[in-house]
C-alpha cells in the first residue's frame, strides 16, 4: 500500500503536476550535484536509498517549482519519502503549498503524508513517518539548508 502511494505521489509531484507549463531548463549538474552531496550521504548514512528523478522528469514539472532535484528515498523498513529541492524558497513553498492541496485531494483525510518544507527542500512523506525516520531526513536536510 505504501508503495502505491509513493508511486502516485511521486508521479503527481513530478509528472501530472506539469502537464499544462512550459518545461524548466536542466540544472548544471556538477554545481547542483555537488551541493546536494553532503544531503545525499547523510540520507545514505540513515540507511535510506537515494533514487534522483532523471532531468527530462523534472522538465514536466511546472517552471514555478524551480526544481533542481527530486530524489526518491527509500529505507530498509520500506518507508517512502521524496525530497525535492527547488532553486529558490519561493519555489519550494509554492511545490509544497500545491503537494498538500493536492494529497488533501488524494487522501480525502484518510492518508497522513506530511509535506514539510526546509528553506528550498522540501520533503515529501507518503505517510506518518516515525520518529526515527522524522529526526534522520530532518537532520539531514537541516545540515544541508
Amino acid at each position: 500500500m505504501a508503495g502505491a502511494i509513493a508511486a502516485c505521489l511521486v508521479a503527481t509531484i513530478v509528472a501530472g503536476c506539469g502537464s499544462g507549463s512550459k518545461p524548466v531548463q536542466a540544472p548544471a549538474r556538477r554545481s547542483t550535484a555537488s551541493a546536494l552531496m553532503p544531503m545525499r550521504l547523510c540520507f545514505r548514512r540513515h540507511g535510506y536509498s537515494v533514487a534522483p528523478e532523471h532531468a527530462s522528469d523534472l522538465r514536466t514539472a511546472p517552471r514555478r517549482f524551480e526544481f533542481v532535484a527530486v530524489w526518491n528515498l527509500l529505507n530498509p523498513d520500506g518507508i517512502a519519502v521524496a525530497v525535492a529541492v527547488s532553486r529558490s524558497v519561493e519555489g519550494a513553498t509554492r511545490a509544497a503549498v500545491w503537494t498538500r492541496n493536492e494529497n488533501a485531494k488524494l487522501g480525502r483525510g484518510v492518508v497522513i503524508a506530511p509535506v514539510v518544507q526546509f528553506g528550498k527542500v522540501d520533503v515529501l512523506w507518503t505517510a506518518k513517518p516515525a520518529p526515527r525516520d522524522v529526526r534522520g531526513i530532518y537532520g539531514c536536510v537541516r545540515l544541508s539548508s
